[in-house]
């Protein structure tokens, strides 16, 4: 069979991404479309609207996803590089032959002349990145403005061509594919047929209405419990005034010069978006906060993320699937080992500790416990 893979959040999958499947479908001749979807939290270090079980289940009964594999939290709450590597080494052992992604651009062919330009191993971009970096800006827009300022190849100031030319770095034996972002963008929250993510989630928030999805996609979500950030900032809040400075700067993210400036926004925001507001500098921008936050309310270590190796993975878990996607998990199984039901692997174990933390603040967790759950099968696939 032959495989294109998405590398995906789907917080909540909605009409853009039907659109995006639809067409990465046609235009690489796919039997099967598998999306490689984070779970619990997101790459910008965000909560997930709602559990990762429901999500996979929603993105299947829409009709154009056929499996969804989980992105492992090690890999998916990640700066945009090690973000797209790690979906990339799965699409790849997988067997995937294409990876399709979304993009401003539209176009693969800036993609793929940017990447083989390799300016980041360049010293022009390292003393630019360095020069940033000593200006106050946060690491992420110095190297932003440093590629800007050696190619005109692709603009990397928007959200999905950043990830589509780190895809394209990643990438060693999988056909890369791009379909051009259509309606809002990942920032607009205008409400409409095809709205961005961030637009219905904050649409739901104002009015408890789900919009711009899918049919049979919203009616999965109905009944869902849904989160945010204001449900996690009460422990987040404990975590920080009941922790000592020392151990504080052990967790991933937070380094000597963050750790008292958290505490301090902690003890007097009593509110997640007044802590934010107290927090955040040029430095320190609000997606590496999220992240560092992230990893404090879930225990994860420098020393952890340092020893992942971003290129290799030794086993799949998929998370919901029809008929065609039961057809592809024998096919992959043949390539890598495919776990469906928990067990005692140390990256599993992590997800189960990362599970707890999401679940716990939304009253959920014994309805969210890893060794409870199993892939989600839809019995028929519509394509």
């Amino acid at each position: 069979m032959k495989m294109t893979a998405i590398i995906s959040e789907y917080n909540p999958f909605h009409n853009g991404h039907l659109y995006q499947a639809k067409i990465a479908r046609e235009e690489t001749e796919a039997d099967l479309i598998v999306a490689i979807m984070s779970g619990t939290f997101m790459q910008r270090g965000e909560p997930a609207f709602s559990d990762k079980w429901t999500r996979a289940r929603a993105a299947v009964a829409s009709g154009e996803i056929d499996l969804v594999l989980e992105l492992p939290f090690y890999f998916s709450v990640q700066r945009a590089d090690r973000f797209a590597q790690g979906g990339v080494t799965i699409a790849e052992m997988i067997g995937a032959t294409s990876l399709s992604f979304g993009s401003e651009c539209g176009d693969i062919t800036p993609f793929l002349l940017a990447a083989s330009e390799k300016n980041e191993e360049t010293p022009a971009y390292q003393r630019l990145v360095k020069e940033g970096l000593s200006n106050g800006l946060s690491s992420a827009t110095a190297a932003s403005q440093a590629f800007h300022a050696l190619t005109t190849t692709l603009d990397l100031t928007t959200p999905n061509n950043t990830l589509g030319y780190y895809y394209a770095r990643a990438a060693s034996s999988i056909s890369l594919h791009t379909t051009k972002r259509i309606g809002s963008g990942y920032h607009d929250l205008s409400v409409g047929d095809i709205m961005s993510a961030t637009a219905i989630r904050a649409h739901y928030d104002e009015t408890h209405q789900l919009t711009g999805l899918p049919q049979e996609s919203a009616s999965v979500l109905q009944g869902a419990t849904f989160a945010s950030f204001d449900h996690y900032y009460p422990f987040i809040r404990n975590r920080l005034l009941s922790t000592p400075l020392g151990v504080l700067t052990q967790f991933n993210g937070i380094d000597a010069s963050l750790a008292p400036r958290l505490v301090e926004g902690a003890r007097y925001s009593s509110t997640f978006d007044d802590f934010m507001t107290f927090i955040k500098t040029r430095r320190y921008t609000r997606t590496s906060l999220q992240r560092a936050l992230i990893y404090l309310l879930t225990s994860t270590m420098t020393e952890e993320i340092d020893s992942v190796a971003f290129d290799q993975i030794d086993y799949v878990r998929p998370l919901a699937f029809n008929d065609k996607g039961r057809q592809a998990l024998r096919q992959i199984k043949k390539q890598i080992r495919v776990i469906s039901t928990f067990e005692a692997h140390p990256w599993l174990i992590k997800e189960s500790q990362v599970t707890a933390a999401y679940a716990i603040p939304l009253a959920r967790y014994d309805q969210l416990e890893e060794h409870r759950r199993f892939a989600h099968f839809s019995g028929s696939s519509s394509k």
